[in-house]
């Protein structure tokens, strides 16, 4: 077997909730389990693509890269995992059905190539989503209003995008990537792909094309006044209860859907890349998803299970034995350790050692919604999973959570008492305690800066 990977492929399944994979307990993606290293409590650092994905890059969290709610920009002299690849001898490419990931937000740094999926496929449902877009998403809608803006070709980029969202496009990006393999192994080019599916994202794809889980009329429109209002996250802006549980419901079952859709797709794709072949391939989501769970509705500003717990698959390029590993860690160590298996010098934390430095921590930042985000609603939060436990900072108060079970049945989080503080209280071991400590001193001195900045 070769010392490190031939290829390096990390793919991401956007949005895809823990509890959509682990339903009924198996994933249902045989090669993966036969052959591969599952991590079955495994966290992202943030709750929505940009600041999740910047970590996966960095293996940093959200107030150390910059890629927030607010912020929304990777720091340019942040190294990323591609420019570090490259400098390993591996030609980085991303093909990406999100353009969230592209150079919007600066994610697509020190890619060499980025082939957006959106350019190679026809739209099957233009006219529809154009206007639901348009109703949905502000920044569009003045695109659309006033298409000479100077900023009119990055907003068109967003609604190509967009207009490819009712379809299934897997088997599209994965047509592309076998193309640029093939190519860069007949040049002897080793290549680090980063692949981002959006299938399991909002609408969440029930077929290969757009449709509704509803039978009846009025059911159908419950569906659709519900896939506007779950996007346009109205809940942050009224304290009227819109979206109601059952169709909150409906939605994790149009989430289900779609992830089997895709499963037997990447599952065969994943073998192909694996099986006799010397190359590394990571599978996970870059957050979950909110149905509901502690009174959220979508992502963006949470630090529920279901928003951060992930599935996670390494199937590394020395073929090791598979296993099932249940020790706490974050995702964001996806980085290093891919680095590691790349021949980079090893750093503290990766994803197979249980160290201070690996354990999850979650942070979120509040998001204006159109600048109409109710006052209850604007804050940022950190948290930390110890054991079976969850702790939130919220504010200047700490508040606790049992870790939920297979990331449903979402218990509430509790205010624990003034003056309360975990990290003082549980007994921890000293290197925790520190770490722990050093972060969030960091994390709180970026967030009052933040938060004085946005409240202004």
């Amino acid at each position: 077997m070769a010392s490190r990977p031939k290829n390096i492929i990390l793919i991401v399944s956007d949005s895809l909730r823990y509890d959509a994979v682990y339903r009924n307990g198996d994933p249902g993606l045989k090669y993966m389990e036969e052959k591969g290293i599952q991590f079955t409590n495994a966290r992202s650092a943030a709750c929505w693509t940009l600041p999740a994905t910047a970590s996966l890059f960095s293996g940093l969290m959200p107030h150390q890269h910059g890629a927030n709610s607010q912020a929304r920009w990777f720091k340019d002299e942040i190294p990323s995992l591609a420019g570090k690849l490259k400098t390993q001898g591996y030609k980085p490419i991303m093909v990406t059905a999100n353009s969230v990931t592209t150079e919007i937000f600066n994610l697509s740094k020190d890619f060499e190539e980025i082939y957006k999926i959106w350019k190679y496929v026809d739209s099957r449902h233009p006219m529809l989503l154009r206007v639901v877009l348009s109703l949905n998403r502000p920044r569009i809608r003045r695109m659309v209003l006033k298409p000479n803006d100077e900023i009119f070709d990055q907003l068109s980029e967003d609604l190509s995008q967009g207009l490819i969202w009712a379809q299934k496009t897997c088997t599209d990006l994965f047509d592309k990537t076998r193309e640029l393999m093939k190519a860069n192994n007949g040049e002897g080019k080793p290549t680090f792909f980063f692949l981002n599916m959006m299938e399991t994202h909002y609408p969440y794809h029930v077929d290969d094309t757009f449709g509704l889980l509803s039978s009846s009329l009025w059911g159908k429109a419950r569906e659709w006044h519900t896939l506007y209002h779950l996007l346009s996250q109205t809940f942050l802006k009224t304290d009227k209860k819109v979206i109601k549980d059952d169709m909150l419901a409906l939605f994790k079952e149009r989430q289900y859907r779609a992830w089997l859709l895709v499963r037997k797709n990447l599952d065969v794709f994943i073998e192909e890349l694996h099986r006799d072949e010397d190359n590394l391939v990571v599978f996970c989501s870059d957050h979950g998803d909110n149905f509901g769970d502690q009174g959220w509705q979508y992502h963006f500003s949470n630090v529920t299970d279901a928003g951060n717990r992930v599935p996670l698959f390494w199937m590394g390029h020395d073929h090791p034995e598979a296993a099932t590993l249940r020790h706490n860690v974050s995702s964001r160590f996806i980085h290093q350790s891919i680095l590691e298996a790349a021949g980079c010098e090893k750093q503290d934390g990766n994803l197979f050692e249980e160290t201070p430095q690996a354990m999850p921590l979650l942070q979120s930042y509040w998001y204006n919604n159109e600048g109409h985000t109710l006052d209850k609603y604007k804050y940022n939060q950190f948290c930390f999973v110890e054991g079976n436990d969850r702790y939130v900072l919220r504010g200047d108060k700490w508040m606790y959570a049992p870790v939920s079970v297979q990331g449903i049945d979402e218990p509430t989080f509790d205010f624990i008492g003034e003056g309360a503080n975990p990290i003082h209280d549980l007994g921890l071991d000293p290197e925790k305690k520190q770490f722990l400590s050093n972060t969030i001193e960091d994390f709180r001195r970026f967030s009052d800066a933040l938060m004085k900045r946005t409240l202004k």
